[in-house]
């Protein structure tokens, strides 16, 4: 397609390939960025992900990279700004993917408002505590978008060993706390026929939990260590948190005696009903997470 001027150019005319500006891409280089400017380029996102949407049935459109599009370079329109052109481009998917939702990834977050059903706020997850750590913060500070700009996305759910990528299960714990409590898109990312029945269980409580509500909790403050939901007219979550820090007592409260109870395994903490607790996280990357009733 290459008589259509369909890719963003260098000043000189040279067309743009990827490395020469930000990242190469995963496989099968040089990538070229695709000049949404051009009304042909338009159409032709809108004819692929049409046919895409109406003949295969694809129901989710994940766009990665989607930052690509705002990157400066000569275009066919003049004036055109990068986020200007990101939009147009933008508009022609999502007038092909009709009712399919729409997740950006790696995608210029302001631009994107109005455009994209759901939005990945963190970084890709891997296997690791410190990766682990990170998408945490990265989502916890972006929860004020959820259900306001769009559906926020932390990415995969990840609860599988992998011969290359692995961690303990403490780590894996955390992450299902950070997942629970963000309230955002649940995908799982690990290989279906390898789930574990800690995966399984895991899996069945976030899709519980999103059942009952889809909200994020809020922190009770900026160190992101303790995080409320109402979850039903009868159960509230409380999700706490330790980032690589020593182990420590947290006093939880109710507005009236309830009963305590371990979210994961149903535990039981308390014997009477009592509107305050005391309980404790190890140190070091860890979690708890804690669901009332009255």
């Amino acid at each position: 397609m290459s008589h259509f001027k369909l890719d963003t150019k260098h000043e000189d005319g040279r067309l743009l390939k990827a490395e020469d500006v930000t990242y190469a891409g995963w496989r099968c280089t040089p990538w070229y960025v695709l000049d949404t400017s051009n009304p042909e380029v338009q159409e032709h996102l809108t004819r692929v992900i049409k046919v895409m949407r109406d003949e295969w049935g694809v129901e989710l459109f994940k766009l990665d990279a989607n930052y690509w599009g705002t990157l400066k370079g000569r275009r066919s329109q003049t004036g055109i700004t990068g986020v200007e052109a990101y939009r147009l481009g933008m508009e022609a998917i999502a007038k092909g993917a009709g009712d399919g939702l729409i997740l950006g990834c790696n995608a210029p977050m302001w631009p994107s408002v109005g455009l994209v059903d759901a939005m990945r706020v963190s970084d890709d997850v891997e296997r690791n505590e410190t990766r682990f750590e990170q998408i945490a913060k990265e989502t916890f500070y972006r929860s004020w978008q959820h259900r306001k700009l769009w559906q926020i996305d932390p990415d995969c759910a990840t609860f599988v060993s992998l011969p290359n990528q692995a961690t303990e299960r403490q780590n894996y714990e955390f992450h299902r706390n950070v997942l629970l409590a963000s309230g955002g898109l649940l995908l799982s990312g690990d290989p279906l026929p390898e789930l574990t029945p800690f995966a399984k269980q895991t899996l069945s409580k976030l899709v519980l939990r999103h059942k009952h509500c889809q909200d994020a909790a809020r922190f009770t403050a900026l160190n992101l260590h303790h995080a409320f939901l109402p979850l039903t007219a009868h159960n509230d979550l409380h999700c706490l948190f330790n980032y690589q820090q020593p182990a420590r007592g947290i006093t939880l409260t109710a507005e009236q005696p309830v009963y305590w109870y371990d979210y994961w395994t149903g535990e039981k903490l308390a014997e009477e009903a009592t509107p305050v607790i005391e309980v404790s996280l190890e140190s070091g990357l860890s979690s708890r997470a804690i669901i009332t009733s009255i």
